[in-house]
Formats: C-alpha cells, structure tokens, sequence
C-alpha cells in the first residue's frame, strides 16, 4: 500500500507552516498540525473530537495557550520553517493508524489517533487529562472498535499487503510501534525530505506523496 495524503489532510500540513509562524515557532511540531487541523475544521478528525463530546474551540484555546510564544517570526523566514523530528514521527505512527483503520490515504482522522496514543505534545496531555480514550476516537469516528486494528495482525506476521510505503520515493523501511506492533514504515529522513519538498511546492493533489 503507497503512502498518500489526502488533499485534506496536505492543505492542514500547508496550515501547519502557517500556524508556526503565527504561534512564534520555527519548525512546526504536532500541536501546530493539531492547531492546523482545527483550523481546517471541515475534516474527520474534528468531527470525531466533537463527537467526542469535546469542545474544539477550547481544545485549540488550550494548545494555543501552551505553544504560543511572544516573539514573532517574520513573514519572510516563512519557507524556512520546517516539520521537527517529534512531526514526522508523529506522521510515521499516524500512518500506521491509517493501516489499522483499513484506509489506503492518511486523513488528519489518522494523525489525530496518534497524537491520541502517542505522548510527547501538548495535545495528547489535553486528551489525556480530559479522559478521551482512543477506543472513544474510533467509535467516534464511525469505526467499529472490534474491526480497528485487524490490519496490525497483519503487520504483525509481516503481510505485504498490509505494509506502508511510499514506493516511488523509495521510502521503506521497518518500526516497531508502542503496542508491540511491527510494520514497513517509510525512513523516517525520507519521508522528512518529501514533506519538505512538499511543503516548498504546496500541497495541491491527491497523488503519492512523491510526484
């Protein structure tokens, strides 16, 4: 299975610069794709937050809160302001959410259940403290809980078809998540290299994520 973005999910990745410079950042870590994907709005992650019964508009009033900074990067260090390495891991687990959901594009849906299971930002301390469990996400979203996660097993004896790749990047490799999961992930300084480039260009198609 390629690796793919929806075009959602690229257009918060574009948001994503943009709320670094607005919060006083100069890389752009997974709150400010959070903060990215809040603003966006129209996408399944936030519908399954307010199906949640959380209030987004607090939840971005908090990370808002903790990231901010009161130092303004100038407009014109924009395009120097990059995903940290805390990001593109982030995007690493969120594409195995994408594999456990069964979905062949990565949706901010995805990045969401891993901010969710994996610490380390400000966004997951918010789930946490508020008691939103993952298995709470899911059915959230529509998933059903008993069908999440078939597709690890699958990873888990190492099945081709459930790997995640990006091939015509030539991004592969092998992680092994939290949960005792194995999976094909693309190299991580791969990956970080084609979001960059992605970045500069504009996220504006629904193609893998090489071009």
């Amino acid at each position: 299975m390629e690796l793919r973005f929806s075009d959602v999910f690229l257009k918060v990745l574009e948001f994503s610069r943009d709320e670094a410079l607005r919060t006083g950042w100069h890389n752009i870590c997974p709150d400010h794709i959070m903060l990215a994907i809040m603003r966006h709005s129209s996408n399944d992650a936030c519908l399954a937050l307010e199906s949640a019964g959380i209030d987004t508009a607090l939840f971005k009033e908090q990370i808002d809160a903790a990231v901010f900074v009161d130092e303004a990067v100038p407009w014109e260090e924009r395009d120097s302001i990059n995903l940290c390495e805390s990001s593109i891991s982030m995007l690493q687990h969120a594409a195995l959410e994408a594999t456990r959901c069964g979905s062949p594009v990565l949706e901010p849906l995805h990045f969401l259940l891993a901010v969710c299971r994996v610490a380390g930002c400000y966004s997951h301390d918010f789930l946490s403290d508020g008691d939103i469990s993952l298995r709470a996400l899911v059915e959230a979203s529509g998933l059903e809980w008993s069908q999440y996660g078939l597709d690890s097993r699958a990873l888990a004896s190492g099945g081709a078809d459930a790997s995640t790749s990006a091939s015509k990047d030539g991004l592969s490799g092998s992680s092994s998540s939290e949960d005792g999961h194995a999976g094909n992930f693309p190299d991580a300084s791969l990956l970080a290299a084609a979001l960059e480039r992605r970045l500069r260009e504009g996220y504006t198609t629904d193609n893998p994520l090489a071009s």
